[in-house]
């Protein structure tokens, strides 16, 4: 009988595959760089200069803040914080929920008015490689940190504008 369970009790163990095993400790987003490719405008007219990532693509002026208020689109480093002035190449890593991210880039803010458009520019885009028009799809997965982004922003010469 004590043989029939030791057994038992070994068969058990060696067919465990992990199952109750912790998952890795990392939190999902997206790593990279942002370099600025020609000069930085005056810092007066650089208000807020974000990261983001887009579920939603294409995008307009309607569906920003619906997307950033529901999660759709996420800005970094947060709504009230903006990345440094006049720093290049800047490194970031971007935590995000696991989904698929359709369009991702920087924003500059320039105007005085928060809630229009009118006072933003998309100042650089993450392009696909293989169809250069087109932004770069990003899937991100849990426990995923999706590494080697590169953003190329270039203040007088804008990507073309999503609103």
């Amino acid at each position: 009988m004590k043989i029939i369970f030791l057994l038992s009790f070994a068969f058990l163990l060696l067919s465990c595959d992990g199952g109750l095993t912790l998952p890795p400790d990392v939190e999902p987003g997206i790593a990279g760089t942002m370099t600025v490719t020609g000069p930085w405008p005056p810092e007066d007219s650089v208000k807020t200069l974000w990261l983001f990532a887009s579920q939603i693509f294409p995008i307009d002026s309607a569906k920003v803040v619906t997307g950033i208020l529901d999660g759709k689109i996420v800005v970094y480093p947060s709504l009230t914080t903006s990345l440094p002035y006049n720093v290049s190449p800047q490194p970031f890593q971007m935590a995000l929920p696991p989904s698929r991210y359709l369009y991702i880039g920087v924003l500059q803010r320039h105007g005085d008015f928060p809630f229009e458009a009118t006072s933003y520019s998309v100042v650089g885009v993450l392009w696909d490689e293989e169809n250069p028009s087109q932004p770069r799809t990003v899937t991100v997965h849990d426990f995923e940190v999706v590494s080697g982004i590169s953003i190329q922003v270039d203040f007088y010469n804008l990507p073309p504008q999503p609103f």
